[in-house]
């Protein structure tokens, strides 16, 4: 790996990973459901903190961050190049409300920097070309590169006030919502249909990775490619047919009182049955699932309110 990689990964994992990311918990005999607790004192400034240096890492590319001079400030630094990606052409430009980037980059960081996960990625831009329109689909499309193969991540993020709101919309995500009244219908994002339609063909990042990495994932690519464009098969059939692993990750954060796993069983145990019920309607045999919670004493527009005025009165 790139020396400016190696010193920007090990920057987020020593002077980031701690301030949300500090205490994992998870249920007694459940492994899958996890919270991070941590110390809530100048909560706010620590959230405004890791997104605000975490989003170049997020969007740009590899050979961008290479080019980042690790002397001096660092921590200016990656702020400054923050900024480019926040006012850029990238990311939407939305009401905070509405806005999922918060959601969507600390997800990534749980994925890529607390995991330590060596990560492929399709994103490229959440934003339609000369619009303000958010892009719909999946929070993330990626694919982990482990020693031997390639597994598949359907990833699910929420930024919102209540863990009754965390949970019904990712609720909503995994199955769908029939239209009701004045609203139409939401299509479930853990279906054969919607998956199928979402994916059409995928490009590797920019994103480094060694010569062993790159003999594992661009032979899956091209399989995958060549499966989708010139067989005409699907996206599910090739994930069942090979039997990669699919791990579906579905992320919240929100304000609560309570800071251990236990008070949330019940939001749990309705995401873990809902999505095992999708999975097995699909086909899938091979799966994981992990549902990380992170309760917070602030608000939740609180928070992103303080992201957008850090960037906004810099």
């Amino acid at each position: 790996m790139g020396r400016n990689l190696e010193q920007i990964e090990q920057y987020y994992s020593n002077e980031h990973k701690g301030k949300i990311f500090c205490t994992r918990m998870s249920l007694q005999g459940k492994s899958f459901d996890i919270l991070y607790n941590y110390d809530k004192i100048n909560e706010i400034e620590k959230f405004v903190s890791n997104f605000s240096e975490y989003l170049p890492y997020y969007v740009y590319n590899a050979d961008t961050l290479e080019c980042i001079d690790t002397t001096g400030d660092f921590s200016l630094k990656l702020f400054e190049l923050s900024k480019q990606c926040w006012y850029g052409p990238n990311i939407p430009s939305r009401e905070t409300k509405v806005n999922g980037i918060f959601g969507e980059v600390f997800l990534d960081f749980y994925e890529r920097v607390v995991k330590g996960a060596k990560l492929a990625s399709t994103y490229a831009s959440r934003r339609n070309f000369d619009s303000n329109n958010e892009n719909k689909g999946y929070d993330n499309v990626l694919f982990i590169i482990k020693p031997d193969s390639v597994e598949y991540v359907f990833a699910e993020s929420k930024f919102v006030a209540t863990k009754s709101k965390a949970t019904e919309d990712l609720l909503i995500d995994i199955k769908g919502e029939p239209a009701s009244g004045h609203k139409k219908e939401k299509v479930g994002h853990l279906t054969r249909n919607y998956m199928n339609r979402y994916i059409t063909f995928i490009v590797e990042k920019g994103t480094y990775f060694s010569d062993e990495d790159k003999s594992i994932l661009r032979p899956f690519i091209n399989d995958l490619n060549n499966v989708l464009i010139n067989e005409g098969r699907d996206f599910i059939s090739f994930l069942i047919n090979r039997n990669i692993r699919v791990n579906c990750v579905f992320f919240a954060i929100f304000q609560d009182q309570h800071f251990n796993p236990n008070a949330f069983i019940s939001e749990y145990d309705k995401i873990e049955e809902e999505a095992r019920r999708q999975l097995k309607n699909i086909g899938f045999t091979n799966y994981g699932i992990e549902i990380v919670f992170i309760p917070t004493s602030s608000k939740s527009m609180t928070i992103k309110g303080a992201i957008n005025e850090h960037y906004e009165q810099s």
